[in-house]
């Protein structure tokens, strides 16, 4: 028992704390997760080509040119659209439009190409209009059997995280929000990367998924379960409420049941000093009362009517949830007035859905082996993809986190899960895939989504099929010549291409041609040494066609590819 009046010399708070700064960590704004080449984009891909070599890297500051040309929009090519009538290509004269005259996506993409600079080539007419982002990478676990380079170090992996998550956050909406899977041997490093990229006041939850009903007993501790990242882009967020099936709602209107949530943000972490664009007044009409007993709102003062501000809390003055922005566009229809104990309060509705309250998700439908047998189903009992993410679990994550006709982007789409679902469930969609397989298997699984597959969901939801989706790849540049390389099967065909290369392809800096061809040692080379020879010279950077070099006669774009990218970056002549 210790001593009458004798006291710990430390702080009555848990947490980490830093020696020199003589403080908790969580006050220091500037502790971050560190690691090998943060300062740096990982340069190469996630195809074949890359496994079993050294990642490449291009430094934020030294290579800022080449990286600003790295993330520069791309020429697009081999536009197919696909409905109930089937596949057909796109040409100069079609009269699809990608998007609307204020900008609006109006055809659900499938893009075939590397999926960050996809991401930057999207950025040009998609910032700030994705409402759900959900990706299931690779999770590094050094496990060839995936078809992704799947083996990177922490470091590179974070690097090649980090360059995605950045640019992925300038697609969404102010109220979006990101669902990233994972399993336990990146999840620790991961939540600490995203905490950085998208604010720890951003963390929504960390949600834990069951991927095997059955352990194995001759195992202490089998691993039955992956993990799903929410984060949101700001504090504006709103996923939907889940509710008991045979829950009676206090409210009703012409849409069915709700209930009503306040407005005002209760952490009092966010206030009127660190938030100042969400502290705003509401004008109430106490005149104009419906039957639920809400009242009608105004953001202009108006004659008579009552202002509302967020309540203070003890001395500090709350702010509400959303902006004066996003609240305009739901008021009287979802954001409405009060009465409370002292006045009034500004309300939300919110309404039933299928999503699941609990972080841990473990009904059958969320299954990993569920997503194997409806993958299979899909093309005559063969496995053609391994670990694919179920149907249900994605119905349950869109569910959350969109409502129909919002935009749900997933840009490691795989066997092409994500925009199935957001299909089925009335979302426009955006997937992208970098690797051959997008269209044996996720193009061939949506060309039967839309002919009204009944796998699934289907059922479900009520699916019959319909709508539509446009095609679309990356036109390659010096990526056709590292595929041709790869393809090559004798020395001859590899001089072949080596002359072409030579005349036309984009080649680092440092290669000198007189004495790469004089070189010796290279000639006692056997074929694959001397195929990652000639990739190596190739500038990476370069691996797909910029959008500003689509006039440059070397490189043959066709009238129809020339017209249908400039009609997807807005830029055709009308």
């Amino acid at each position: 028992m210790a001593e009458k009046g004798r006291y710990t010399k430390y702080s009555n708070k848990i947490g980490l704390y830093s020696t020199d700064e003589g403080s908790f960590i969580k006050n220091d704004t500037g502790v971050v997760l560190n690691f090998p080449f943060k300062d740096a984009v990982l340069e190469a891909g996630m195809s074949k080509e890359d496994v079993g070599r050294e990642e490449r890297f291009l430094h934020l500051e030294i290579d800022s040119k080449d990286i600003d040309t790295l993330e520069e929009p791309k020429v697009l090519t081999d536009f197919r659209y696909v409905d109930k009538n089937g596949e057909k290509p796109l040409t100069a004269g079609s009269d699809i439009e990608f998007f609307d005259a204020d900008g609006n996506l109006k055809q659900n993409l499938l893009i075939k190409g590397n999926n960050l600079l996809a991401l930057y080539t999207l950025r040009e007419r998609l910032a700030g209009q994705v409402k759900l982002i959900y990706i299931d990478p690779p999770y590094n676990t050094g496990n060839d059997g995936f078809r992704y380079n799947d083996s990177f170090n922490h470091s590179a992996w974070l690097a090649f995280m980090k360059n995605r998550l950045e640019v992925a956050r300038e697609l969404l909406t102010d109220d979006g929000v990101i669902f990233v899977s994972c399993d336990d041997n990146e999840q620790a490093y991961l939540k600490v990367l995203m905490d950085e990229v998208f604010q720890p006041s951003n963390f929504v939850s960390t949600v834990t998924v069951a991927t095997d009903a059955r352990t194995r007993s001759y195992e202490a501790l089998s691993k039955t379960h992956e993990f799903i990242l929410i984060y949101s882009k700001t504090t504006e967020y709103e996923l939907h409420q889940a509710v008991d099936d045979n829950k009676q709602f206090r409210y009703s209107d012409s849409e069915g049941g709700f209930e009503l949530y306040e407005l005002r943000n209760r952490n009092a972490s966010f206030n009127v000093d660190n938030r100042p664009n969400l502290f705003y007044p509401f004008y109430l009409n106490p005149n104009n009362k419906d039957e639920n007993g809400l009242y009608e709102l105004s953001l202009e003062p108006q004659q008579g009517w009552v202002e509302v501000l967020p309540q203070k809390s003890g001395d500090i003055q709350t702010v509400w949830r959303q902006s004066k922005e996003t609240a305009g566009s739901k008021l009287n229809t979802i954001i409405f007035g009060k009465e409370a104990k002292n006045g009034y309060q500004i309300v939300k509705k919110y309404r039933e859905t299928t999503s699941s309250r609990s972080s841990i998700w473990n009904n059958k439908e969320v299954l990993s082996d569920r997503g194997t047998l409806e993958i299979k189903a899909l093309f005559s009992n063969k496995k053609v993809f391994d670990f694919p993410k179920p149907e249900g679990l994605l119905e349950t994550v869109i569910s959350l986190g969109s409502s129909e006709g919002d935009i749900v982007l997933d840009f490691c789409l795989g066997s092409g899960t994500t925009s199935a679902v957001a299909h089925k469930m009335n979302r426009r969609w955006v997937g992208i895939e970098q690797m051959d397989y997008i269209e044996d298997i996720a193009k061939e699984r949506l060309k039967k989504v839309v002919a009204g597959e009944q796998g699934g969901i289907s059922t479900h939801v009520g699916w019959n099929g319909g709508g539509s989706f446009v095609y679309l790849e990356l036109k390659k540049y010096n990526q056709e010549y590292v595929d041709r390389i790869m393809e090559a099967t004798s020395l001859s065909v590899l001089e072949e291409i080596y002359v072409e290369m030579r005349n036309n392809a984009f080649l680092k800096f440092w290669f000198d041609r007189h004495e790469f061809e004089k070189d010796e040692d290279f000639r006692k080379l056997d074929i694959e040494k001397r195929k990652q020879k000639l990739i190596d010279v190739l500038d990476e950077n370069q691996l797909y066609l910029n959008y500003a070099d689509m006039s440059d006669t070397r490189h043959k774009v066709t009238a129809d590819e020339k017209a249908l990218t400039d009609k997807f970056y807005g830029t055709a002549e009308n």
